[in-house]
């Protein structure tokens, strides 16, 4: 090969051009031995240069030969020497000529060549190793997937082989959740036979038995225990266990009764020798903290005949009870309230009375619910009507000792203030009594003011006499115009206005018609004694009648529309 074809066939690029450039430069300056074979190394320089080059421009020569040019680089740069120069290219020996420098190169990539190969054989031994692997581990999956598919076809066929059994047992097990709900049940309810002996023992203990935890909730498990057996009544020895719950029953609301009736016995002895209301209270307050469980579960139980006649005892030792305390207080309280308004007026009597009756109507309400819950009933109206009855009694003599109009029209005055109320005002039951006997006493205050009224109608007004005095102002009224009322007119006035507001309509038109028919006869009467005691009587008594009879009229008419 030619120098021309040689260069033609390996180019050299601009960069690699210029690195030869440098190469040659730094040749130069070397010592004279390293110049000799100057042209050798630049022979073999452009060789290297050339096929670098023509590696760079074949795109299709492989990393294989790229690694054999670097190596080749290498092996052709100079080794230095001693004293600063460099020892000849290969490892033996320089490379002076073309020939030697293709024989090194051919060295040298017989060995890259080699060593390329084994790295490669190595690589694909390792390459079928992987692969044996890989089919090893595809057969273990197949194997492991047709174990699976075997053991799926096996549980299939024992899934439906046991469907049956599984059925049955299902059914057997809800038979089985059956009976045992039905022997909880069964067991349940003859445990009411095994109740009975504790509760026997306890209803026949000695000392007071209510005050134990357990009484009530065993008096409970009788009555449960005396349905159960009503509803089996055909069972065995039902009647027996039954008549025996039902003494355990009645023990039970015997012992009730005696220890309340005892407790309020007690009370009202205390109650009838204290003298102090708030004492009394707290007394039986601190009493219905023990006793209302045992009295609320009698009135729970009022419906059986039995239950119904133990609270009517109980309630008759309590209302007992509170009578005697109410006997000595109700009587003291109402004359230290008269001694308070002593030279007064009976209306501040009668006012102050009736709030503290209303007062004691209220507590008694409240007590009793203290005791035995809800509404009293009958039984507590009986007691506060005996209640009212006291003051009745303090008011009554009061009324009839009273004679004046005026008084007696204040008293009634009072007493309408207390009122039943409108039912959708919600008056309270507890004074129920109350009102009644306010309304007891008001009709007494107005048939006494009706007794009275008519009475001074007939004292007043119709048996009026003018005396000389009269007289005199009657004629000076009739002639000069003077200023003077005719005294039954006054009067009639007066006692109709009195009676406004204080009876009922009906009643006051009849006793203002009373008052003004006797003020007319009274007009006309005094009218011939006018005229008699003057020398021009007959017009004077004339115009005295046509001037005071209008008056009277107008003064009852005004009060009567």
């Amino acid at each position: 090969m030619g120098q021309d074809e040689w260069d033609q066939r390996f180019a050299l690029a601009e960069a690699q051009r210029a690195g030869l450039a440098q190469l040659q430069e730094a040749c130069a300056a070397h010592s004279a031995r390293l110049l000799t074979h100057a042209a050798d190394r630049q022979a073999a320089a452009r060789q290297v240069q050339q096929l670098r080059g023509s590696s760079k421009g074949s795109p299709q020569l492989s990393a294989r030969r790229n690694l054999s040019l670097r190596n080749l680089a290498r092996a052709a740069s100079p080794a230095p020497l001693m004293g600063g120069g460099h020892a000849p290219h290969g490892p033996d020996r320089a490379v002076e000529t073309t020939a030697q420098f293709l024989e090194w190169y051919g060295g040298v990539e017989a060995r890259l060549a080699a060593e390329q190969d084994a790295e490669s054989h190595a690589y694909a031994e390792r390459l079928r190793a992987h692969t044996r692997a890989c089919a090893e581990m595809r057969a273990s999956v197949a194997r492991a997937e047709a174990r699976l598919d075997a053991v799926g076809a096996a549980y299939a066929r024992v899934c439906a082989q046991t469907g049956g059994v599984r059925a049955a047992c299902a059914e057997l097990q809800t038979r089985r959740e059956r009976l045992a709900r039905a022997d909880a049940e069964i067991g349940a309810q003859l445990c009411v036979y095994d109740e009975l002996a504790d509760i026997a023992r306890l209803f026949s203990a000695p000392g007071d038995v209510c005050r134990d935890a357990g009484f009530l909730p065993a008096l409970g498990r009788a009555e449960r225990a005396l349905e159960f057996l009503s509803r089996h009544a055909d069972a065995r020895d039902s009647e027996l266990y039954a008549q025996r719950f039902a003494q355990c029953r009645t023990r039970a609301l015997t012992l009730i009764k005696m220890h309340a009736t005892h407790a309020f016995r007690r009370l009202g002895g205390d109650a009838a020798r204290a003298t102090q209301a708030a004492q009394v209270d707290v007394r039986f307050r601190a009493a219905a903290v023990g006793l209302r469980p045992l009295l609320r579960a009698l009135c729970e139980r009022r419906r059986s005949d039995d239950a119904a006649q133990v609270l009517g005892d109980v309630q008759h030792a309590y209302f007992q009870a509170r009578r005697a305390w109410l006997r000595a207080h109700v009587p003291r309280a109402l004359q230290a309230i008269a001694r308070e308004h002593a030279g007064g007026g009976a209306a501040d009597t009668l006012r102050d009375w009736c709030a503290f009756m209303m007062g004691v109507c209220a507590d008694e309400g409240r007590l009793h619910a203290e005791f035995f819950g809800g509404d009293g009933g009958d039984e507590l109206r009986a007691h506060e009507d005996l209640a009212m009855e006291l003051f009745h009694e303090q008011v009554r003599p009061q009324i009839i000792r009273e004679a004046d109009v005026g008084a007696l029209a204040a008293l009634s005055l009072t007493l309408l203030t207390y009122q039943r109320p409108a039912p959708a005002d919600g008056a309270p039951a507890d004074l129920d009594a109350f009102y009644a006997a306010a309304d007891a006493v008001l009709s007494d205050v107005q048939q006494r003011l009706a007794f009275r009224a008519q009475e001074y109608v007939r004292t007043q007004i119709a048996g009026f006499r003018m005396g000389a005095a009269d007289l005199d102002h009657a004629a000076r009224w009739v002639r000069d115009g003077a200023p003077w009322e005719y005294p039954p007119v006054a009067r009639t006035r007066w006692l109709a206005a009195q009676l406004s507001g204080c009876v009922d309509p009906e009643v006051l038109r009849g006793l203002a018609g009373e008052a003004l028919a006797a003020c007319k006869q009274s007009v006309v009467g005094q009218a011939r004694a006018l005229r008699d005691a003057t020398a021009d009587g007959e017009q004077l008594a004339h115009a005295f009648v046509t001037g005071a009879l209008p008056l009277a009229e107008q003064a009852v008419a005004d009060l009567l529309i």
